[in-house]
Parts: C-alpha cells; sequence; structure tokens
C-alpha cells in the first residue's frame, strides 16, 4: 500500500547559494519521507496562484513581502517562514542571528586595522537593522566611528538578486576616511561595492577592507578581489524549517515564533585577506604570515623574512593591529581551520596538517582557546549532518 502523499511547496528563488542551501536542507530531511513530494514555487502571487490546484499541505517560504505574505495566507496551509526581511508577518520561522553576523564581521573587519568601519544596507530589511546593529555593538567597545550608507527604495522586496548603480553610494565611497573596513549586508551588494572602489581606485584590501553575506562561492569568486564573506548555516535553515513543518503537519504545531541560528563566522578571501595598514614592515610581515598559513611557523621564521628587529616589529604590530606577532600567526592559522571544517570533511589531523598546526592535539587546545568549543562540536554546528 502506497502512503498517502504529502505535497510540500518551496517558495523561494533558486538564483543564489544561500536559497540553494536551503532547498538542500530541505531535501536532506525528506530523504526518509518518502511520501513527501517536493515542489519549487517561484515567490510570487501568480504562481502560488497557479500551483493551488496542487494542494500543497503546506509551505516553507521566503516571504520578502507583504503582497506575497497576504498570498500565502488566503491558503490557509501551514507555513514557515525563511525570510529575514519582514519583522512583523505572523508566520512561525528559521532564520540566522543577524545582530551576530554584523558582530562576526565586526570582529573581523577590525582585526585588519582600519580606524573606521562602514555598513552599506537597506532601511527597512530586518537582515540589514539587525546586522548593522551588531557592528555598531562592536565599534562601540572599541571607540571606531561607523558610517552608514542605506540604498532607499519605494517597497520592501528581495534585494538579494538586485544591481542598481547608484551614483550616490559612490560619492559616499570616496568620502569615506582610509583606511575603513565595510560591511554590507548581502553578497551581491558587497560585489558591487567592490566594483565601485575599482572605478574609483580605491585599493582593495588595503585602503578598504569589505566583507559580504551568505558566502556565495560563485558571486565571492567572481568578484574582484574575491570578496570575503559571512557564512550562513543555509542547510541547517532548510532542515529545521522542514523539521518544524513537519512536526505541524504531525499536530504539533509551533510553540515559538522564531528558531535563530547562529552564523558561521567570515570565510576570508582577498576583499579583507590582509590588515589595513601604512607600515611597510607591518605589511610585509603580515603578508609573508599568510602566504604561509599552511605551514607551522613561528616568530622567527616571520623575523627571517623581515629585516627590522623584533621589539621594532613586535612595537608596530602593537600600534596598527593591537595585537603581537603570534597572535596574528594564531588567528591565521585559525582561521583557515574554520574554513576547512566548515568547507570539507577533511579529518581532524588532515585539517591541523593544512592549516598549520603541529598535530590534532594543538588545533584543539588552540580551538578551545579561541571559541570555547572542540573543532568537531565547530564542525557540527555550522555544517548539515544527514
Amino acid at each position: 500500500m502506497h502512503p498517502r502523499l504529502i505535497r510540500i511547496g518551496l517558495v523561494m528563488a533558486h538564483s543564489l547559494a544561500f536559497y540553494r542551501a536551503i532547498l538542500r536542507g530541505v531535501k536532506t530531511f525528506a530523504i526518509e519521507r518518502p511520501e513527501w513530494v517536493l515542489t519549487p514555487i517561484a515567490p510570487e502571487r501568480r504562481a502560488l496562484e497557479l500551483a493551488r490546484p496542487l494542494r500543497c499541505s503546506g509551505y516553507i517560504a521566503h516571504v520578502y513581502s507583504e503582497p506575497l505574505a497576504s498570498k500565502l495566507r488566503t491558503l490557509r496551509r501551514p507555513v514557515v517562514n525563511v525570510s529575514g526581511i519582514l519583522s512583523d508577518v505572523a508566520f512561525p520561522r528559521v532564520v540566522v542571528d543577524h545582530v551576530e553576523v554584523g558582530r562576526q564581521a565586526a570582529r573581523h573587519l577590525l582585526e585588519r586595522g582600519p580606524r573606521h568601519l562602514a555598513f552599506v544596507g537597506y532601511p527597512r530589511h530586518e537582515f540589514s537593522v539587525e546586522r548593522e546593529r551588531g557592528l555598531r555593538e562592536i565599534a562601540q567597545t572599541t571607540a571606531v566611528e561607523v558610517s552608514t550608507f542605506l540604498e532607499h527604495h519605494r517597497r520592501i522586496e528581495d534585494p538579494t538578486g538586485l544591481w542598481r548603480w547608484n551614483q550616490a553610494l559612490e560619492d559616499w565611497l570616496r568620502k569615506l576616511p582610509k583606511p575603513v573596513g565595510i560591511l554590507a549586508s548581502h553578497d551581491t551588494q558587497g560585489a558591487q561595492v567592490s566594483e565601485y572602489c575599482r572605478q574609483l581606485g580605491l585599493s582593495v584590501p588595503d585602503g578598504v577592507s569589505i566583507v559580504g553575506v551568505d558566502d556565495d562561492d560563485l558571486l565571492c569568486e567572481l568578484a574582484r578581489p574575491s570578496l570575503s564573506s559571512v557564512a550562513l548555516p543555509g542547510e541547517r535553515i532548510g532542515y529545521e524549517a522542514a523539521r518544524l513543518l513537519h512536526r505541524w503537519l504531525e499536530g504539533e504545531p509551533p510553540r515559538n515564533p522564531s528558531l535563530v541560528l547562529s552564523p558561521g563566522g567570515v570565510v576570508v578571501r582577498q576583499s579583507s585577506h590582509l590588515p589595513a595598514v601604512r607600515d611597510r614592515h607591518v605589511a610585509e610581515a603580515v603578508r609573508f604570515i599568510h602566504a604561509h598559513s599552511h605551514q607551522p611557523i613561528k616568530v622567527s621564521d616571520v623575523l627571517r623574512a623581515v629585516p627590522i628587529a623584533r621589539r621594532a616589529l613586535e612595537r608596530r604590530f602593537r600600534k596598527w593591529l593591537q595585537r603581537s606577532i603570534f597572535d596574528e600567526i594564531s588567528r591565521v592559522h585559525l582561521d583557515l581551520a574554520r574554513r576547512l571544517l566548515i568547507s570539507t570533511d577533511l579529518a581532524m589531523t588532515e585539517v591541523a596538517d593544512r592549516a598549520g598546526f603541529r598535530d590534532g592535539r594543538h588545533l584543539s587546545i588552540a580551538f578551545r582557546q579561541s571559541t570555547g568549543m572542540t573543532p568537531t562540536r565547530f564542525r557540527n554546528r555550522f555544517r548539515l549532518r544527514p
């Protein structure tokens, strides 16, 4: 006897990696539920109306506008929202901690040594407002000033695939004090900021460090220079949204309005790879450290590569980066280890070897001191496991 089919409407675009990661998470949850039929539906009112005869039992939707939310309400079916654009839509949702996204980006940018931070986003989109709040929260602890540029639109819409030339944004970038670290509210915007810098002749990352959000690997690698980005747990969002919807369809409505998941940290690429410092010796030392991030280098190796006395170089590191040479070496090794843990299935010994640690034990010790977690726990937290 065949089980009764349960059709799940997946109301979201497929254009960006974040959406596709959510869909992969839904698929992973559905693998052991052969009765689930997954049906992609464009996030438009007309598409929902055309799909009405399919009689979906429930929906997982990227609810980015009130008209779309209104149409979903008329269907009178359970809806789980995976969008962070609207703050007042009465659907249970699974989202990322956007304030923490801003905090993680701010910490990363400040490690590069800029005297100023900046944010590019939107005035009414919840994810943008909260990411700016996280950035400012960290900046306030360091007395670093923050400048903001907000792109105003006539209505709330899904911004992630839009590419508009904005002369006001170009003028704002030109006037920013340099060096500056900029957080763009998503990767498309980050690539846009990078292109403006190219047009203006601003050096990235020497004068302007840029971080986006979403870690869309294709989009980030297409940018020149490649774009650093805060990784979001897209697959985990999809998996948890599917699990919540499953329980709802089984007669257990959601108790909490939101499930909030942690972001996975900054995936470092060329746009913020090196600190924004004007000291030639510090810049040379940092370039050496980054170039050898995969090797277990020591402070003595750096000193052999940079013709300056240790005491003088340490003093300059403190001035420009507010940390020691050894701290910079450790930070770069940990950054590489985090990227490998999130993006690969390498064994811990292999991660340790490729990230410049002597062995897995030293990797574990450094991870505990830095994050309060073991490498395994970090990987399990930020990578979906079927």
